[in-house]
Order: C-alpha cells, then sequence, then structure tokens
C-alpha cells in the first residue's frame, strides 16, 4: 500500500486504536531509525496487533530492500507482526493486503 494511501488513516494498531504508521515509515524511509521506536509502540502491544501492523510489513520490507545494511528491528518487529498474527485474538489478514503482505515475507531475508 502505497505511503500516500488514504486508507493508513483509519487502520488499527496494536494498542485497539487507529494508528496511521505512514508517517514514521516515510521517516524511516528518510534515514530516521528512531522511527523505529514509534512503529515497535503503536503496531504491537503485548502481543496484540491490527490491520496497521499488517500494512507496515510490505512497507517495511519496501524501505529494508533498499540498504545495504537491515536493523535488527527490520527483522524483529516483521516476525513479531508474523507470530502475533496467528493468535485468536488478533484480527485476521485482510483480504484486500493478503497478496502483497504475502509476499513481502518471502522477500523479508532477501539482501542485496
Amino acid at each position: 500500500m502505497d505511503l500516500n494511501d488514504s486508507r493508513w488513516e483509519i487502520l488499527n494498531g496494536g494498542r485497539g486504536g487507529m494508528y496511521d504508521a505512514s508517517p514514521a515509515l516515510r521517516a524511516l524511509a528518510a534515514g530516521d531509525w528512531a522511527a523505529y521506536g514509534l512503529l515497535w509502540d503503536n503496531l504491537h502491544h503485548q502481543g496484540d496487533i491490527g490491520e496497521a501492523s499488517y500494512a507496515a510489513v510490505p512497507a517495511l520490507v519496501a524501505i529494508e530492500c533498499e540498504r545495504f545494511e537491515r536493523d535488527w528491528n527490520f527483522y524483529g518487529l516483521v516476525n513479531t507482526i508474523e507470530a502475533c498474527r496467528h493468535r485468536e485474538k488478533n484480527p485476521p489478514l485482510p483480504g484486500w493486503l493478503s497478496e502483497e503482505y504475502r509476499s513481502a515475507l518471502r522477500k523479508r531475508w532477501i539482501w542485496h
């Protein structure tokens, strides 16, 4: 999902309320690795994730594929979201995002 897509504004994060991850993802793409702190705080909370968490995965993979070295937060956050996806209390992966999400998971280990 493009970072300018208006759907970011209506997705739920890991704390139960809406969380627009696009500003933090844009900051990360611009080289602000501190943005990972915002993403961790809002996309995952005590095992809870939301649709914004799923939507962030393809964006994170796209951002990190442009780097020579990947931050440990990339692997930690993407794998945490995927692990939490299987918990019954978390929302299912939205159908409109399924193909992009699964494709990103296959790419997450690729190094340039």
